[in-house]
């Protein structure tokens, strides 16, 4: 498989808002266009979108091929963002599939999936591919029935879209009268019929995705031409890495992850068997990432849903945050202090 890589999502209007108040102006093939004679005030300011912490955003050559992943509500915030980060990426985003009660509230993600925004999420998308020469993605979720679904990717495509990443679960509604937008498996069998009804045009499959045995069967089953994960990935980084290998352990399968360091590489790991104590270490780190990850999720789902969608476990899970949080801290911070080191030449990797 090839690898492309998300930015996590962030806000067109404040990317917009914030470059203009450190005085970004639009850059050409990474560099920063000569000022206006009328903007004297730039010819000094040496920032540019990489380097300046927009929205977070932060990037080097070497972070390809990248998409930088955007959410909108207004076609002309939406472009100016696409132009602003285009000298730094490959493609541009538009997120309509975040759920969460902030999107309702601010009119944007799967909250612009309704029949009544259609014009507008059309247009955002048209201004965005005027605006810039790099391809415009979009990321979606199920409507209420699959024929819907296939309706909006092709207004999509015929839009401007180059490629559409579909979430297989259905959009969210404010009301919450059905299955909420994380519960359940995903309906791969969906992406699978929206793929057969478009396939010159490039659908990427979201959803089921733990192991890399998911990713192969996934791209089987329903022959998108992609598969995306989200948090599957955060849990595992080498997800996508077969040549590690799936192990079975505790009648669960894992993936190795590789633990890299500036401070040692090699077997050796320095002396008296540090590099066995980092792999500890990482690893108890990893499972309390893990943990405080799975207790966001049930805060969100409480933010959402309410006290009453949760149940006992998910409440002591809640109750021991603190503990868990007191624990990682004191990991990173241990494994964060100098030690001794040696730094014999790494073996090559293998190509392929």
């Amino acid at each position: 498989f090839a690898m492309l890589l998300y930015t996590p999502m962030m806000s067109a209007s404040q990317f917009v808002k914030e470059a203009e108040e450190k005085s970004i102006i639009p850059e050409n093939n990474g560099h920063q266009l000569p000022p206006s004679s009328s903007s004297s005030s730039s010819s000094s300011n040496n920032k540019t979108i990489a380097n300046s912490n927009m929205c977070k955003f932060q990037t080097i050559p070497q972070d390809r091929p990248l998409v930088a992943h955007f959410y909108a509500s207004d076609p002309t915030h939406f472009a100016r963002a696409a132009k602003l980060v285009e000298p730094h990426c490959n493609a541009v985003d538009l997120n309509l599939g975040c759920p969460q009660r902030t999107a309702y509230l601010g009119h944007y993600g799967s909250y612009l999936l309704g029949e009544d925004d259609r014009k507008l999420v059309l247009d955002i998308v048209r201004a965005a591919k005027e605006a810039v020469s790099i391809p415009i993605f979009v990321k979606i979720r199920l409507l209420d029935t699959v024929e819907d679904t296939m309706r909006l990717c092709r207004q999509l495509r015929d839009a401007g879209a180059s490629l559409i990443a579909i979430h297989a679960r259905y959009r969210a509604s404010w009301e919450r009268t059905g299955p909420g937008a994380r519960d359940g498996p995903a309906l791969l069998d969906q992406v699978s019929l929206i793929k057969q009804s478009m396939p010159d045009f490039p659908i990427i499959s979201n959803g089921n995705v733990i192991t890399y045995d998911d990713v192969v069967e996934n791209k089987k089953t329903t022959g998108a031409n992609g598969i995306m994960s989200a948090e599957g990935i955060l849990n595992n980084p080498a997800l996508y890495l077969p040549r590690l290998g799936d192990v079975e352990k505790d009648g669960e399968r894992e993936v190795p992850i590789p633990i890299f360091s500036p401070l040692r590489t090699g077997g050796g790991g320095g002396g008296g068997g540090g590099g066995s104590a980092d792999k500890n270490t990482a690893k108890a780190i990893r499972k309390l990432q893990k943990k405080l990850r799975e207790i966001v999720a049930i805060e969100n789902k409480v933010e959402e849903s309410g006290e009453e969608s949760i149940n006992d476990d998910q409440r002591s899970k809640l109750k021991a945050k603190s503990e868990i949080q007191t624990q990682l801290n004191g990991l990173e911070n241990a494994s964060s202090q100098p030690s001794p080191i040696e730094l014999p030449n790494p073996a090559p990797e293998s190509q392929t």
